[in-house]
């Protein structure tokens, strides 16, 4: 007798596949990016984070001026 951890529904590989491949070639997209783009990347979720910090209460950081 197998188990369940055995038997596996080839929809949710198919699913789990599409997506590991989807996010890897996210990644090397932003690996590849200019440093320049990178950087604006960092300044933006710094302006997120800060809009996020206000909202709840806590104490807001730098965002680096570019």
């Amino acid at each position: 007798m197998t188990s369940s951890k055995e038997i596996k529904n080839p929809g949710e590989i198919d699913w789990l596949e599409r997506a590991r491949k989807s996010k890897l070639a996210h990644r090397v997209a932003l690996a590849n990016l200019p440093f320049e783009d990178k950087i604006r990347i960092v300044v933006e979720l710094q302006k997120i984070d800060n809009e996020l910090a206000k909202a709840t209460g806590r104490k807001t950081g730098q965002v680096w001026e570019i």
